[in-house]
């Protein structure tokens, strides 16, 4: 059963990783989390943000949902059910991260039903359709300016433009964008291709994801960075006039 496998990995994590490394876990509950970093990734079971980035307990403050998206902040707050943007501002405002980082991938069956709208096998779901909507007018401008592309190009696609849209929703949270203009917090757009087990990070001097070589990279966002170089427009453009690069 699915479940006995659960329970054996917890028996293994506690004989193996957790017995080697109990100094780590007493430091982390005497002295709790101190990540530097913010993760917004997918619920995809394909694509764990701890597994992906070799992270340990304790370096990664993650919030996972469908596709990895950020909705735009709302003022004044509501009383509706915001878990993305608490889990944003628990680690903006109460752990003080320095850097967020929006992570995408390859074949989002989140970005997939919404690229394909009304002819989805998900469109009858309650919640998928309105949630996705946060990135509709991405996927427009995708599917009107790339007439004439393969499926998944356009899927593709929208995928990283929808991580851009992400970024740019990011800085409607005034408490962040605060810190970005202060130089206390850097914002970044990346994309994985589980297939080739390959990195994309959005580079805003050129206007489209390059594959990451090294440990190091171009941040799409921080202090004096303009918004309109993370614009999910400014990337379609770029691909309406080149072969895509993934």
């Amino acid at each position: 059963m699915p479940l006995r496998r659960l329970l054996k990995g917890f028996n293994d994590f506690r004989l193996g990783y957790f017995a080697e490394h109990q100094d780590l876990f007493e430091r982390l509950s005497r002295d709790g989390q101190a990540p530097k970093i913010l993760l917004v990734g997918c619920a995809d079971a394909r694509v764990d943000p701890g597994i992906v980035t070799q992270t340990r307990p304790g370096e990664l403050f993650t919030v996972r949902n469908v596709a990895a998206l950020v909705p735009p902040a709302q003022y004044p707050p509501d009383m509706r059910h915001h878990g993305t943007s608490a889990a944003i501002e628990f680690a903006v405002r109460a752990l003080g991260v320095e850097h967020v980082v929006v992570l995408g991938h390859a074949l989002c069956g989140g970005i997939r039903s919404l690229v394909d709208g009304k002819e989805s096998v998900y469109a009858d779901y309650d919640y998928l359709a309105s949630w996705t909507a946060i990135a509709q007018g991405v996927r427009d401008r995708v599917v009107a300016e790339l007439p004439g592309r393969p499926a998944d190009e356009i899927a593709r696609a929208v995928e990283q433009a929808s991580v851009l849209n992400s970024v740019t929703n990011l800085m409607s949270f005034r408490w962040l964008a605060e810190r970005v203009e202060a130089g206390t917090l850097v914002l970044h757009a990346w994309w994985f291709n589980m297939t080739e087990g390959s990195l994309y990070a959005f580079d805003p001097a050129q206007g489209r994801f390059s594959q990451v070589r090294g440990v190091e990279l171009v941040p799409a966002m921080q202090a004096g960075s303009p918004l309109s170089a993370v614009r999910p427009e400014r990337l379609v453009e770029t691909l309406a006039g080149k072969p895509p690069a993934f």
